[in-house]
């Protein structure tokens, strides 16, 4: 019986670590692609805004709230500066990525907030196509 349990539990531990290593997969090709994309053309920022249409307010307004935390005001004045800031520093991606991310606000999502970004995810995969190429 002590044999079952402590498989039983390793198993559960294995299960989580690959849970967060998917996270960590996710997070990395999320990045990568803000990174390639700041330092893009109009045209992208252009097309990337249209897909930000389709967040959920909620959403938008923990974007911004993530925004004036880590980004510097004058880069804030608007979206061609923030974009620069980030072109210049990509480092910065990751830093919004797991603000963005925090599980208070994951647990806050409602079903429609999270078709409403499933909408915005799929046109920013179709961005993907034509902007920041990458394996997958």
């Amino acid at each position: 019986m002590n044999t079952l349990v402590i498989f039983a539990i390793s198993f559960a531990i294995l299960g989580s670590c690959l849970g967060d290593e998917d996270k960590e997969k996710k997070k990395g090709k999320v990045v990568a692609f803000y990174k390639c994309l700041a330092c893009e053309s109009e045209e992208a920022f252009a097309a990337h805004a249209k897909c930000e249409e389709l967040r959920p307010e909620k959403s938008k307004v923990n974007l911004q709230d993530c925004y004036k935390k880590l980004v510097p005001e004058k880069h804030l004045e608007n979206d061609a500066t923030r974009w620069k800031y980030y072109c210049d520093n990509p480092e910065e991606v990751a830093k919004t990525y797991d603000c963005i991310a925090s599980p208070n606000y994951l647990k806050s999502l409602t079903e429609e907030d999270i078709a409403s970004l499933k909408k915005f995810k799929d046109c920013v995969k179709e961005m993907k196509k034509h902007y920041c190429h990458d394996d997958d």
